[in-house]
């Protein structure tokens, strides 16, 4: 299939660039992973050399279920891949695969420079860099500044404070109730 042999190059791609990421693979040469995404299931074994390889596996020996989060940030993986996923299995290899992803670092530069030339691929990387952070700031001024205009202007959420002052009003109002219930008991039965 053409979108297994595509997630097979890109990840050995990746497991080749990052030092030591294949080689700690080595160890469960034979296991089977599963990518279990909403609409599609990829099975790979671990190779010999640590790499991954398209095949058919029946019994898994690790599950991973990306979740939407994983799947936008695949290509830059990061330090926290695993957990944006689901996953069961054998955890030795699946405690191997959370410590490989981790690792895992897509060399950018590396990849352009043979294409654009060293010092336009290691502009292009600063520029997409530079772009992804604008764009998160962006986004999360946006975010705050949407959160900011639902609580001060339109009133459709209510302030921290407020929601700490009406709880506390709760707290205060369930005490004096439980106080007047108690004392109304010892009235009926007359230790008043």
């Amino acid at each position: 299939m053409i979108a297994e042999g595509l997630i097979e190059r890109s990840l050995n791609h990746l497991l080749r660039q990052s030092p030591g990421a294949a080689e700690a693979l080595v160890r469960h040469a034979g296991a089977g992973v599963r990518f279990e995404l909403t609409l599609a299931r990829f099975d790979f074994r671990i190779a010999d050399d640590g790499c991954f390889s398209e095949a058919v596996v029946e019994a898994p020996d690790a599950i991973i279920r990306p979740t939407a989060a994983l799947v936008a940030r695949l290509p830059f993986f990061g330090r926290d891949a695993l957990r944006q996923a689901d996953f069961s299995g054998d955890p030795a290899l699946l405690a191997t695969l959370d410590r490989v992803f981790k690792q895992l670092n897509w060399d950018v530069e590396a990849d352009l420079a043979p294409w654009v030339g060293d010092i336009a691929a290691h502009r292009l990387h600063a520029f997409g860099h530079d772009a992804l952070a604008g764009a998160s700031r962006v986004f999360s001024a946006l975010g705050h500044n949407a959160g900011e205009y639902m609580v001060e202007e339109a009133g459709m959420m209510a302030r921290h404070v407020d929601v700490t002052r009406f709880n506390r009003e709760v707290d205060a109002l369930a005490d004096d109730a439980a106080r007047l219930e108690a004392r109304l008991r010892r009235l009926e039965t007359g230790d008043a």
